[in-house]
């Protein structure tokens, strides 16, 4: 960055004590953490829980469907959805109806 380009660091305090998505950023982590010491007795993290959450549907939902409600890519989603798998918590499968996409139990 050149001399030109830098930025005064009055500006840096003035985003670091105004700027709301600093702040939701910093406050989502703090409450994220506790979610994750409250679910370490069950061996969930809190993204672990909201993801079952998000699979406990009468019918097994579509990769897609779960992406968009965790507002997640679905390469994302599928990543994340391995540990669980491995664990024995759900089972992704092909969903024949839906030319190949999968779905979990």
């Amino acid at each position: 960055m050149s001399n030109r380009d830098t930025l005064p660091i009055e500006l840096t305090h003035h985003v670091r004590d105004h700027c709301l998505c600093l702040h939701v950023q910093r406050a989502a982590r703090a409450l994220a953490r506790r979610f994750d010491e409250a679910l370490r007795p069950i061996g969930l993290t809190n993204g672990q829980f909201s993801l079952l959450m998000a699979l406990n549907r009468p019918k097994p939902p579509g990769i897609g469907s779960v992406a968009e409600l965790l507002a997640m890519d679905r390469t994302t989603l599928t990543a994340n959805l391995k540990p669980l798998e491995r664990r024995g918590l759900l089972r992704v499968s092909a969903d024949e109806a839906d030319s190949g996409a999968a779905c979990c139990r």
